[in-house]
Parts: structure tokens; C-alpha cells; sequence
């Protein structure tokens, strides 16, 4: 789907937030060097660059233990402005390079950022993680196996390295030539399970101008506010 150095800390970390999870760590001990797609001389059949102009739902879905768990980030770009709106009524909004703010939109109070609550950078739930992948942030050999088109959605398999324990599937909507979701799975003989997915929802290639704004009746208070309210919230 959607590049900017912002937004390098990790759809789906280093390859979106999968860092996590063991399916996605790598085998060596080595940490790979990360770089940007441009550097990769590859023949990725779908867009890996982020648009300047958007919003969308990522949804990051984890299946590990049989159990299925969502998290779902409302993200908006325009230009430099930025904003993520996170399930726990947190915001963090970007209104140019040197104004950042992270909100609490239920009790109306914010701080300013260079604090971590509300970052992405925390999180990973940003398009461009997802766009960039492992395969990129590894470096690695990556081929790519188109398996049919149905309802304008492109279908690909991705084998990395020749691996026989893992598989991704990625799905590219050839209206916009971006990949709309990432499956990740794992291989055990002739089992194969699926322990982890990122879907971008209702994508548009426009925004709000007011979604990176300061609303006037927010209340500007002090990190140890702010981290207090929160944890009011939890409990």
C-alpha cells in the first residue's frame, strides 16, 4: 500500500510488529542492516512506497495458541502531518516536523511529544513497516509467486530463502497496485497454520485536514498527568 524515515521503526514490524513472535525472527545471530526499498534491486511486483496522501485501518491479528486476537490503529497522512488514533482512545498527531502532540481524546488532555506515550515508533502499527517487510529489512532472497487474481485482489505467495518452515501470502488490489494484506504462516511437514496476519482496511487516498489539529478545548498537562490517566483508564 504505502515511505518516509518516520516511519522505519518497524505492515508488519520488522516486518509489522512480528519481531515479537518467533515465526518471524530471523535464524542467524547476525542483526540485519536496515535499508529502504529503493536500495533493492528486486522484482517486487507491487508498489512498496507509502502515499503521500491517506487513511486507513491497519488490523493486526494474531493467532498464536489458538486463539485469535485484533488490534486496530486508524492512521492518516498528508505529507508530513501524521496522525494514529490507537484502540485505547490515545492519539498521536504529527502537525508539521516540530509540533507533535499525543492526546487522550476521551478526557480531552495532551502533551507534547518527544514523550513516548502515544509514538508509533512503539507500537509499529504504520503502513510503511508494512510495504517494506521482511524481505527488505532482511535483505533476503525473496520470490514471489503470483497465484491468481479474484475480485480486482492479486494473490502472491512469498518464499524467502528457499524456507520450508514458514510462508507468506500477500494480497495486491490492482486498483491502487498496493498489498492490502500480509498472512504469515508456519510450516511443520504437511501442517501449515496460520500465526499471524496485518490487513489494511477502507484505504483512501485522501484525509481530513482537520485530523491534524490540536483540538482548542484539549488541556495541556505534564507526562505524570498524562501517564496517571491512563493508567485510571486500565483499572
Amino acid at each position: 500500500m504505502f515511505l518516509s524515515n518516520h516511519f522505519k521503526f518497524l505492515l508488519f514490524f520488522a516486518l509489522l510488529n512480528c519481531q515479537a513472535c518467533s515465526f518471524c525472527q530471523s535464524k542467524t545471530e547476525a542483526t540485519p542492516t536496515p535499508f529502504s526499498s529503493e536500495e533493492l534491486i528486486s522484482n517486487i511486483p507491487f508498489s512498496t512506497k507509502e502515499p503521500d496522501v491517506y487513511q486507513a485501518e491497519i488490523v493486526l491479528t494474531n493467532y498464536a495458541g489458538g486463539e485469535k486476537t485484533e488490534r486496530k490503529t486508524f492512521v492518516a497522512r498528508r505529507g508530513e502531518k501524521l496522525r494514529y488514533d490507537y484502540e485505547s482512545k490515545i492519539s498521536f498527531v504529527q502537525s508539521s516536523a516540530d509540533k507533535k502532540f499525543s492526546i487522550h481524546t476521551v478526557k480531552k488532555i495532551f502533551i507534547e511529544s518527544g514523550a513516548d506515550v502515544g509514538s508509533p515508533g512503539a507500537t509499529g502499527d504504520d503502513l510503511q513497516s508494512f510495504l517494506s517487510s521482511k524481505w527488505l529489512n532482511e535483505k533476503a532472497d525473496a520470490r514471489f509467486e503470483r497465484l491468481g487474481t479474484e475480485n480486482n485482489l492479486s494473490k502472491y505467495r512469498v518464499v524467502l530463502a528457499d524456507s520450508q518452515s514458514s510462508e507468506t501470502l500477500i494480497y495486491v488490489d490492482e486498483n491502487f497496485k498496493l498489498p492490502v494484506r500480509q498472512e504469515f504462516y508456519s510450516i511443520k511437514g504437511d501442517e501449515k497454520n496460520l500465526v499471524f496476519s496485518v490487513e489494511i482496511r477502507n484505504l483512501k487516498l485522501e484525509t481530513d485536514e482537520k485530523s491534524f489539529e490540536l483540538p482548542n478545548d484539549y488541556k495541556k498537562v505534564t507526562p505524570d498527568e498524562f501517564q496517571k490517566a491512563i493508567w485510571k483508564e486500565k483499572f
